[in-house]
């Protein structure tokens, strides 16, 4: 078929074409046949038709009709309108291409200037339209490449597309490009980018919307979507940018803002670059949207030189970031982030230093109502040189990782109803955390000279050993040793202040050698909850009660916790021994933990205070301590010591001042009588008290037993009624009335001197009688011991010889004998007196000189020389069997 060709001059394409006569009849360009313009010789308006075509335009589009030209440039499909009015893409033939290796474009739109200094805008519409490029290539000078780009917009121009189709396949390729106050809203359709030119640029105040639109960019090369030069570039609705190197970024300039707005949509990427960024004051608001990183390198989000970030979801989960390598990073910016969950391989939050100088360092962050990881790094890490002048702020948020913050610069951290699941690095900054309004932490803390606070609803669940320079706190803390270290836990290399809301938790064991709080001044108060799983062994004497020391100031604790909880493993602990808290009374720059007696436990002690003293079987237990009247705030009276126990408890302090003793069971021993109180004793069945020396001047009831030990001597004073006997092991047992010696009997392996009164208790044993005193002593037991009876004084009574034991008599005194057989040598200056109706007889060959009377009954005597050497005044009956009797006799008996 043969085809006929017009010359035209296209104002569009402002150059003359050539248009087939089947062509359509619109002013949308064929093909394109000549790159350069040729102006209209009459000098018509520049978009103006023409009417005469110079010779060498001409000679181009006869070329181009004639098939001189690449069949390829032939074939493309380029729309390009420069005319100020609106156009309808949909009726333009698919797909609008353009192909060439030149300079060139798909679709090309280009507004009018007005007179008043603005533009009057060529605008395109349309639905379902195709839009490609696969052109560009030719070295247009140097390195420099021709670009094909798909479609550009320039000069307030305007382009609304529904559904449309972008592509571009070839390396030397450009997606969009926006100029001078241009606009576009993409809804729906895909833009498939191939080329190494960019997706998406914005320039020169231009505005840029996609609605629910699909974004792919496969280059393994560079490809961005940039809204610059003071251009808003606003991502929403649903749509999907999928990167492989590229990046979305906003950039400002120091003299003014750039805008990303990204809202309700997902923007991933896997190269090195980060994800989404702003620059140069750029402005970058992204809410409820997914950002992805796929790279161990850059950032999900990165902002730089001051710009703005601002991060914000409906809920945590509205607002999700992941990344391989950073979350957030931040350089000399503000980001602020306000509902996000933020997963990163590198650190949760960077905030950093580098950059240009030309622009002012804004850097601050906010968080609130997110959770912030990291799985190898820190949630928020503040790099080395990194100045914030304002407080982080951290409310409502969680931030978790091995790591939780970490401060390389000094920084202000300030957290609301946060936790901190991870360790606080600080190193040597100056820097502070401060843990308010039920805020928790749940790590250690490195930071020789930071500060960290917490108010009275936060928590640190310490996990390690842990240093700050000083520590405020309202709240409560628990020092944790994971990690199993035996040193001290908790360092505060300037000043521990404790409140009154303090509460302070601790665990020890026998793991803990060293103190577990050092600090160069301390002021307690609150509360101190202590729970100990150290075993116990018992010691035998309050001499070897051991400490551990829980704080070490520098300087004198003048203070105290308000209350001490102590929760320690006492199954092991005698009942009479207690682990006590409180200030060294001999060292009061240590706040220790100690074993002490349970009878002077207090409000800071594991047990309540109690006078009980269980001592087991085949144990001993000295108190060395003295034992006073306290004031008792359970049942206890405070005053009252119970020995309890077959084993042996003994009492060494002669200044003991407490009130009554009870011996339940085993001994209770003392070496002096001063140490038994000033109360009654009380001795229970097979009980013993053990004394050695002094003066017992306390009343002595019960069924147990004294026994007197020791070469001294131990005076019984008391109105006794014991009935469990008395044992004399050695030295001298004094008695001023023999009621003191109670009603058992009497076994004597020493010296028992006994003042008056009657004698009933049975004597037994190698031990001496000695009557001591004026007053008359009245044996009347039936006496087995064979020690020396010794009379130094008054009057010696026996109702029966039986009761004078089996030893020799120094009498002198009164020695008073009713009846029996006197076995025993009488010596001494004393005198015999025979007593009653009854027969004594005297069988001992006797020495003592004090002379014999007679008062009734018989005195019979083998041999005169039983008799002594004194007068013996008879008023009785006294029969001699032999002997010489020098005596010489009285009275009126015969």
């Amino acid at each position: 078929m043969n085809r006929t060709y017009s010359i035209v001059w296209s104002a569009v394409r402002n150059m003359y074409v050539v248009a087939s006569e089947l062509a359509r009849g619109h002013s949308k360009v064929k093909a394109q046949v000549c790159a350069s313009e040729t102006h209209s010789p009459n000098k018509k308006s520049e978009y103006g038709q023409i009417i005469k075509a110079t010779r060498a335009a001409l000679a181009c589009a006869v070329a181009a009709a004639l098939g001189f030209f690449s069949p390829l440039a032939m074939a493309d499909n380029q729309v390009s309108y420069i005319d100020g009015k609106s156009h309808d893409l949909s009726t333009e033939t698919s797909p609008i291409s353009y192909s060439g290796t030149g300079q060139g474009t798909a679709l090309s739109l280009e507004g009018l200037p007005t007179d008043k200094g603005g533009w009057q805008a060529t605008s395109g519409t349309g639905t379902d339209v195709v839009i490609e490029t696969d052109g560009g290539g030719d070295i247009l000078s140097g390195s420099t490449r021709a670009i094909g780009t798909a479609v550009s917009l320039n000069k307030g121009a305007t382009l609304n597309l529904t559904d449309a189709q972008i592509t571009t396949t070839g390396i030397y390729t450009a997606g969009i490009d926006l100029k001078e106050q241009s606009s576009m809203t993409l809804t729906g359709g895909i833009i498939q980018i191939g080329g190494n030119y960019g997706v998406l640029t914005l320039n020169g105040e231009s505005k840029a919307t996609l609605i629910g639109t699909e974004v792919k960019a496969t280059t393994e090369n560079t490809s961005d979507l940039t809204s610059q030069e003071g251009s808003t570039l606003r991502i929403e609705g649903g749509s999907t940018i999928t990167l492989t190197n590229g990046q979305v970024r906003v950039v400002g300039d120091t003299t003014y803002n750039s805008w990303l707005e990204v809202d309700g949509s997902a923007v991933s990427s896997t190269g090195t670059d980060s994800t989404v960024i702003a620059s140069n004051k750029g402005v970058l608001d992204i809410t409820n949207s997914t950002v992805t990183h796929d790279n161990a390198k850059g950032a999900a989000i990165e902002a730089a030189n001051a710009s703005t970030v601002n991060i914000s979801g409906d809920n945590k989960s509205s607002m999700f970031i992941k990344s391989e390598g950073i979350g957030i990073k931040s350089a000399r910016s503000s980001v602020n982030i306000d509902g996000a969950t933020v997963e990163a391989k590198g650190d949760g939050i960077l905030m950093t230093t580098g950059g240009s100088t030309f622009y002012s360092n804004i850097s601050g962050l906010t968080v609130e109502n997110a959770d912030v990881t990291s799985s190898d790094a820190a949630a928020l890490h503040v790099d080395k040189n990194t100045v914030i002048e304002t407080p982080i702020t951290l409310t409502d948020s969680t931030l978790t990782g091995s790591t939780a913050i970490k401060l390389d610069n000094a920084a202000t951290v300030e957290a609301k109803n946060t936790t901190l699941n991870g360790n606080i690095e600080a190193g040597s900054t100056v820097s502070a955390l401060s843990l308010a309004e039920k805020s928790s932490l749940q790590g250690s803390v490195n930071g020789l000279n930071s500060s960290l606070s917490l108010d009275d609803t936060s928590l640190w669940n310490m996990t390690d050993p842990s240093t700050v320079g000083n520590l405020t706190n309202d709240g409560g803390i628990t020092l944790g040793n994971a990690s199993g270290s035996t040193g001290t836990l908790l360092t505060v290399d300037n000043t521990l202040t404790l409140q009154d809301g303090s509460q302070i938790n601790a665990t020890l064991d026998t793991a803990n050698s060293s103190p577990i709080i050092k600090a160069a001044n301390v002021t307690l108060d609150g509360t101190l909850n202590l729970s100990s799983t150290a075993t116990f062994v018992a010691p035998e004497t309050d001499e070897h009660f051991g400490s551990v020391t829980l704080i070490d100031s520098q300087t004198a604790i003048t203070t105290d916790f308000d209350s001490v909880t102590l929760d320690a493993d006492t199954s092991a602990m005698p009942d009479y021994l207690t682990i006590n808290a409180g200030v060294d009374a001999n060292d009061n720059t240590n706040y220790e933990l100690s074993t002490g007696l349970s009878w002077y436990a207090g409000a800071n002690s594991a047990r309540a205070a109690h006078g009980t003293f269980t001592v087991d079987a085949d144990s001993t237990f000295t108190v060395t301590s003295e034992l006073d009247e306290t004031t008792a705030t359970s049942n206890w009276n405070g005053s009252k010591l119970t020995k309890q126990g077959d084993g042996t408890l003994i009492l060494s302090n002669t200044g003991n001042d407490y009130g009554d003793t009870v011996i339940d069971g085993g001994i209770l021993a003392a070496k002096d009588a001063a140490s038994i109180g000033t109360g009654d004793v009380t001795i229970a069945e097979s009980a013993t008290l053990a004394l050695s020396q002094g003066t017992l001047d306390n009343n002595v009831t019960g069924e147990g037993q004294i026994v007197k030990s020791g070469s001294d001597e131990l005076i019984v004073t008391g109105d006794n009624n014991y009935s469990g006997g008395t044992t004399i092991t050695g030295g001298t047992l004094t008695a001023d009335h023999a009621d003191s010696l109670g009603t058992g009997a009497i076994a004597n392996s020493g010296v028992l001197q006994v003042g008056e009164g009657e004698l009933e208790n049975t004597l037994s044993g190698a031990g001496s009688l000695v009557k001591t005193g004026t007053g008359e002593l009245t044996l009347s037991g039936d006496n087995s011991y064979s020690g020396t009876t010794t009379i130094t004084g008054g009057t010696l009574t026996a109702d029966h010889a039986d009761s004078l034991g089996t030893g020799t008599i120094a009498n002198s005194g009164v020695l008073q004998v009713g009846e029996g057989e006197l076995e025993n040598t009488l010596s001494g200056s004393g005198s015999l007196v025979k007593t009653g109706t009854g027969e004594l007889t005297l069988s001992g060959d006797n020495t003592y000189s004090g002379g014999t009377t007679i008062t009734g009954g018989t005195l019979t005597a083998d041999h005169a020389d039983s008799l002594g050497s004194g007068d013996i005044d008879n008023n009785g009956v006294l029969q001699v069997g032999e002997g010489e009797l020098k005596n010489t006799l009285s009275g009126t008996g015969s």
